[in-house]
């Protein structure tokens, strides 16, 4: 049995920069096309492959107690957390000063709205996205679906513990009573709830899937075909505005995590080369940095602007847009994010998400023997 998939693993980072792309506005440049304006549809990915990954985990691994599990979890996602936390934080006391000395606004007003006092305990916690009371987007906005992810890690453990023999029965049915939510469009459950727990479970149950097929062999042409047809389906899905979109790009999902864990095409081979891997292992400090780096990035870009003959923050129909003030410069802005998100992202990983995984490992917390999964 794999220990893991190298595949999934390199479309993982692959994804994580789509995300930054859709979160950056540059006037007239590949940020406005309808791929990158759906690409945050990514993170329903994530969900997908956190719960296949998982299930994968508990099968290989027979699943540790739950509060050696939870510590792992909690030292792989925490730090960052905090890391980014820390750096908005400071951006709002950087913006009070430079706003009340030099009288510039960088957009919403420090400690307000998203920012506001009040958000700080559940934007810690990571339980802002789980009620309709919190701004889910607060502080470092990435971190709403961190806040999802981290309590759906609780959620499958105490699925396996309690339904046991027929858990892959519950992941199905936990999976299509949310989609069945979404597609209602019923709002007494937070949409970013029912998106964690539809694809989470959704990937978790289609791994039981692959362990069915998993013996079978496909040949590399035959799996080159199939990957690029469902490459090209994910692409026009993303691009396609209706109502039902991430339900069905959700789907879709679903299939390529089940074909690409066969790690048997073009395209498979393609996301194990070295490249891909490493962007993989930096994707989770691509996706919680980010934000923060735009953060300072469009504040540098207000302050220039003062300066500078060209507009570099202009405002089109409510959108703060970034400007170097061509077509060509703007589209090298973006690769420049690109790189600089990467590139802070090696420091991050390295000196944040690996330290804390450290001391998380040097703990000795006392396991109850009779916590296992059986």
């Amino acid at each position: 049995m794999k220990e893991r998939f190298y595949a999934l693993d390199g479309l993982r980072g692959v994804c994580a920069l789509a995300v930054v792309v859709f979160h950056m506005d540059w006037l007239d440049s590949v940020t406005g096309l309808d791929f990158f304006r759906g690409s945050f549809l990514f993170v329903e990915f994530f969900f997908v492959l956190s719960g296949f990954v998982l299930a994968h985990r508990f099968q290989v691994k027979d699943a540790s107690c739950f509060s050696h599990f939870m510590k792992a979890r909690f030292f792989r996602l925490y730090p960052l957390h905090i890391a980014m936390f820390a750096l908005v934080v400071l951006y709002q006391f950087i913006h009070m000063f430079v706003n009340s000395v030099y009288g510039l606004n960088f957009g919403i007003e420090p400690f307000t709205a998203k920012y506001a006092v009040d958000e700080i305990i559940p934007h810690l916690l990571l339980i802002q996205s789980w009620s309709s009371s919190f701004n889910s987007v607060s502080f470092n906005g990435s971190s709403w679906s961190i806040s999802i992810e981290f309590y759906m890690y609780a959620l499958l453990f105490f699925s396996i513990v309690t339904f046991r023999a027929h858990q892959v029965l519950s992941w199905i049915v936990i999976s299509l009573v949310a989609f069945g939510f979404l597609f209602t469009k019923l709002g007494f459950i937070p949409s970013e709830v029912l998106r964690g727990l539809s694809c989470f479970f959704g990937g978790a149950f289609f791994y039981t899937v692959y362990l069915t097929v998993s013996k079978v062999s496909l040949s590399y042409k035959t799996a080159s075909f199939l990957e690029l047809v469902l490459l090209v389906t994910i692409i026009a899905a993303i691009q396609f505005k209706h109502d039902y979109r991430s339900i069905v790009v959700s789907a879709l999902f679903m299939l390529a995590v089940l074909l690409l864990a066969f790690e048997s095409g073009f395209f498979s081979e393609l996301l194990m080369k070295k490249s891909m891997q490493t962007l993989g292992v930096l994707s989770y400090s691509v996706y919680l940095t980010h934000g923060v780096l735009l953060l300072y990035f469009r504040a540098m870009l207000t302050i220039w602007d003062e300066y500078i003959a060209i507009e570099m923050m202009p405002v089109i129909d409510g959108v703060r847009y970034m400007n170097f003030g061509s077509t060509v410069a703007n589209n090298l802005g973006v690769l420049l994010i690109l790189v600089l998100s990467v590139l802070l992202s090696r420091y991050t990983h390295k000196y944040i998400e690996l330290t804390g995984q450290r001391l998380g490992a040097q703990l000795s917390w006392s396991q109850p023997k009779h916590s296992k999964v059986s």
